[in-house]
């Protein structure tokens, strides 16, 4: 059987191959790493609101008008 679709199982998903990503070109020493995340944490929180934004208002249950 598959497993359904979740968007929260995609972004951790992604996530953890980007971190992957970062890493691996820290220990290549072409990126370093702890700067980029001091200049770059600010923009990691608003694209996760962003995100979480997206889904709640995505995935909220459609209302019906029964009037």
């Amino acid at each position: 059987m598959a497993a359904s679709f979740s968007v929260e199982r995609v972004v951790l998903g992604t996530a953890l191959l980007a971190l992957g990503v970062l890493w691996m070109l820290a220990n290549a020493g072409r990126l370093d790493l702890l700067a980029t995340l001091r200049a770059w944490w600010p923009s990691l929180l608003v694209l996760w609101g962003a995100l979480e934004l997206a889904v709640a208002l995505l995935w909220r249950p459609a209302r019906r008008g029964d009037s």
